[in-house]
């Protein structure tokens, strides 16, 4: 049985249609896929990403003000400039841009 040309036939075209039927299913795997995300989904995330990064931002700000009246921080050689660049004035003004960015 195993030299009938019919069987032989059978099996040769079974195993073509199982590879066949393979590299369709691998290539379908492959095809990109529409997002279900809508633009106005992402205008919304970039959003809150700057958002979340303005408020760490601030409070960085902030922290860093705070070691630096303790004397165990310089970044600036005057401290008048220091106060005006990293001052809690410029802590607040990215900690509330930062949450009016969250909330809109």
């Amino acid at each position: 049985m195993a030299s009938d040309p019919q069987a032989r036939w059978a099996r040769w075209l079974r195993r073509v249609r199982r590879r066949r039927t393979a590299c369709n299913l691998y290539e379908e795997a492959r095809k990109p896929r529409k997002t279900q995300y809508t633009p106005v989904y992402y205008q919304r995330l970039r959003k809150q990403i700057a958002g979340r990064a303005l408020v760490g931002l601030g409070l960085l700000v902030g922290g860093s003000h705070v070691i630096t009246h303790l004397g165990y921080f310089q970044v600036l050689p005057s401290a008048g400039w220091q106060d005006l660049v990293m001052g809690y004035p410029m802590a607040g003004v990215l900690v509330v841009a930062g949450v009016v960015l969250l909330s809109s």
